[in-house]
């Protein structure tokens, strides 16, 4: 009998953290039987695409998610980040737990009720994954839980992801893409204003935004304020981001932290520069041949218009980020870590 997996996640759309677990369920829904739990959401609509097993949280509180657990009476419960991990670490049942960190917010790197919190809730869960080392190292009693983590990188699909980008033909191509959820964490704020201070010295600078979230109305207000109507398209959030990207010379992060950076990762396959603060698991995906990692507004915005100005360059820099890509394109060896990881939590 295949073993039972459950997927728990606390949010309802479609990101980072989101395709990593359906590309874990597609991969090895031969092996084992999954179900994805989460609040309902725009996530609905990619999940009954993808033909993936879903049980929405209608209320989103912990009775209504021990009922599921009750009924669907799972081997593994695999938590995604910190919310959901917290909670599955605090179910009534007999199922091992994983708690799988997509990020790495700044309270993990101090002692708070956030942290302790998590803390304890580390006591009951078998496995603690992370997408980088440097999720482990930022926090603050690392030393604590270090024996029971596991650094799982993220796995792109390469081929997926080439075959979606020319899914559909564009035309108009824009200078800079920015994709990411509009929450304070991917500060969207912050790429709005780096695109007003290049529309000083190139008025036809074209930008896109590619993600849905609580700031988008203050990121519509921002964009009107700042005269930015005909050079920043706010698209919302799209199940299929690749034409668009595609169709964009650079990609532009501006997260304030990033547990792994999947998207930059996206971008480079398509043979796209990142230009990000250096947070996080960036710190490892990007380097001087795929992109370039920025602290101040001012040095963003001189790489982006060295890039944008410089054929010879740009072309430099977008075929290392197709050589950097590689890296993460080995589909066998990461189905192998995730097999074994489910394989070997009892007694872990």
């Amino acid at each position: 009998m295949k073993k039972r997996i459950l997927h728990l996640l606390s949010s309802n759309q479609y990101s980072g953290a989101e395709n990593v677990v359906l590309n874990i369920i597609k991969s090895l829904e031969q092996s084992y039987e999954f179900l994805y739990v989460s609040p309902d959401g725009s996530i609905r609509e990619v999940l009954n695409e993808k033909k993936v097993n879903y049980i929405p949280l209608t209320d989103n509180n912990f009775a209504s998610l021990n009922s599921i657990i009750k009924k669907w009476k799972p081997d593994i419960i695999h938590a995604h980040d910190f919310r959901a991990s917290i909670k599955a670490s605090f179910l009534p049942c007999h199922a091992n737990k994983i708690s799988h960190l997509h990020q790495n917010p700044t309270w993990i790197r101090t002692i708070n009720i956030k942290s302790i919190l998590y803390l304890l809730s580390c006591i009951k869960t078998d496995k603690i994954v992370t997408v980088s080392p440097e999720v482990l190292e930022e926090m603050c009693f690392k030393k604590i839980i270090k024996a029971k983590t596991h650094v799982l990188e993220n796995h792109i699909n390469t081929e997926a992801i080439l075959k979606a980008a020319n899914a559909k033909k564009l035309a108009n191509p824009f200078d800079l893409a920015f994709v990411g959820r509009l929450t304070e964490v991917k500060d969207p704020s912050r790429f709005i204003r780096i695109v007003k201070k290049i529309k000083e010295v190139k008025r036809d600078i074209r930008a896109v935004i590619i993600g849905d979230g609580e700031l988008r109305d203050e990121c519509e207000k921002l964009i009107n304020s700042y005269d930015l109507n005909h050079n920043v398209e706010l698209m919302g959030f799209l199940a299929n981001p690749f034409p668009i990207l595609n169709n964009s010379k650079i990609l532009v992060m501006t997260s304030i932290w990033e547990g792994f950076g999947l998207v930059a990762v996206e971008a480079m396959t398509l043979g796209k520069p990142v230009i990000a603060p250096p947070v996080g698991g960036l710190n490892t995906i990007i380097t001087k041949e795929s992109g370039s990692l920025c602290e101040s507004d001012e040095d963003f915005i001189k790489k982006i218009r060295e890039l944008l100005n410089n054929k010879d360059e740009y072309e430099q820099v977008s075929q290392g980020a197709k050589r950097n890509v590689q890296k993460y394109a080995n589909k066998e060896t990461w189905l192998n870590s995730v097999k074994f990881l489910y394989e070997n939590l009892d007694g872990s």
